[in-house]
């Protein structure tokens, strides 16, 4: 497992039972339950991607991204899980670093215009954030949520001064979380 300290959260590489995944941690804790791993090739059990996953490229992918946060994930390296959740991945990875798109905008993207909840959910179910930039996804109305987290969620403070931190830090808003984080989308978007 590799840890990198960043603003307010750790951001972890690793493995668990499923595959891949990052982590947002707060400084100094410990990995989510079943985070584990060590440089090189891991199996991946009951799930429809690749037999093996390099946590070795993770690992430069992610270290190319501090760098540079326009870089991509390789598609090889993106999670396996339902098709609509792959497409919408798909096209976060599409977003352009300093500017956001909405839920309905992301749906759309992936194919089902009439999906932004989905699309939420995908964004959510993220494993491998921030190569898949689900915090550029925002909600019509303001920031939406971040990690399975919205504004009305217990403990969800944290998790959206991270996403508010990660959008600064590619030049969208302010400490405050003001400028196009916030501002409504155009009326009629369904997110």
């Amino acid at each position: 497992m590799k840890r990198w300290r960043l603003g307010t959260a750790d951001l972890l590489a690793g493995c668990d039972g499923l595959g891949l995944r990052t982590a947002w941690v707060k400084p100094g804790a410990a990995p989510p339950r079943g985070m584990a791993g060590s440089a090189g090739r891991r199996s991946v059990h009951g799930f429809d991607g690749p037999p093996e996953i390099d946590l070795d490229r993770l690992i430069v992918m992610l270290e190319r991204w501090l760098a540079d946060p326009r870089t991509v994930p390789d598609d090889h390296l993106l999670p396996a899980g339902p098709a609509f959740h792959r497409a919408c991945w798909i096209a976060a990875c599409r977003i352009t670093p300093g500017t956001t798109m909405t839920y309905g905008d992301l749906a759309r993207s992936a194919g089902r215009p009439a999906a932004a909840r989905a699309a939420a959910q995908a964004m959510a179910r993220n494993r491998l954030a921030p190569l898949v930039p689900c915090h550029r996804v925002v909600a019509a109305n303001g920031l939406g949520g971040f990690m399975g987290t919205t504004l009305t969620e217990r403990g969800s403070a944290w998790a959206l001064r991270l996403k508010c931190w990660l959008l600064e830090r590619e030049g969208i808003g302010d400490a405050e979380g003001n400028d196009r984080v916030d501002s409504p989308a155009p009326k009629g978007d369904p997110a």
